[in-house]
Formats: structure tokens, sequence, C-alpha cells
């Protein structure tokens, strides 16, 4: 059985970052200083994915609204509140751009982990 990719194109270049894509080699990545990606806790994995669902609603809601302005300033006024929307959502999970990136470098690296972190980003996603 092949495992789900994750992964989300972003709207906002600020925040390009924090998207994910699985390499479709199946080889492990190493995290831009050459060294193999860390491992991460559950906690952190957890709280991933917390950010993970939120970053999905926020793009699903101002995704539209971007695409559909042809207004270049209401264009900027719609990426600034998307992004403050994502850091905050970082932020209520003690998570930084950086920690989220080096999240997603070890899920992609590790298929195990990136099982559980569909699992969980799954159980976030039927949370009310």
């Amino acid at each position: 059985m092949r495992i789900a990719q994750i992964g989300i194109p972003f709207f906002l270049a600020a925040v390009l970052s924090l998207s994910i894509g699985v390499p479709k080699s199946g080889q492990a990545q190493e995290s831009p200083s050459g060294r193999p990606a860390a491992s991460i806790d559950d906690g952190q994995l957890r709280s991933f994915a917390k950010v993970y669902v939120q970053v999905e609603k926020i793009r699903e809601t101002y995704g539209p609204q971007l695409k559909e302005t042809q207004d270049p300033q209401k264009g900027i006024e719609i990426q600034k509140e998307a992004k403050s929307k994502i850091d905050g959502a970082l932020a209520k999970e003690g998570m930084t751009v950086e920690a989220y990136s080096q999240t997603i470098q070890s899920v992609n690296a590790n298929d195990d982990l990136r099982k559980k972190a569909i699992e969980l980003i799954d159980q976030e996603r039927t949370k009310p």
C-alpha cells in the first residue's frame, strides 16, 4: 500500500518555506546543512499536525479571495492577513517557521514518521 503524500501549495511567498513535498525517489532527504533531518518527538509531531490543519483552513479561506481579487492592494492585504493567521497558528503551538520546516524535512525523510504524521493530521481534521 502506498502512503498518501502530504502536500500544501501555498499562495503566500512569505510562507513558501512551510510547503511540504514528499521526495519522489523515496530516498531520505538531507537538511540544507547536509546532515540527515533531525528526529522529532510525539509532542512536536502533534503540534505540526495542528498547524498543518490550520494552514489548510487558512489556505481554503484566503486562496479563493486572492485569486478573485483584481486589486493589487487588496491582494497584498489578503496575503498579510493570511500570513498573520499562519503566524498565529505557529505561535499557538510554540513553533517557528524554522521548526515547522525542520519537521517537514524529518517527515519527508522517514516513512514511519510520515505515516504517523498523516494519522495525526487526519485526527486533527476530524476534530470540531
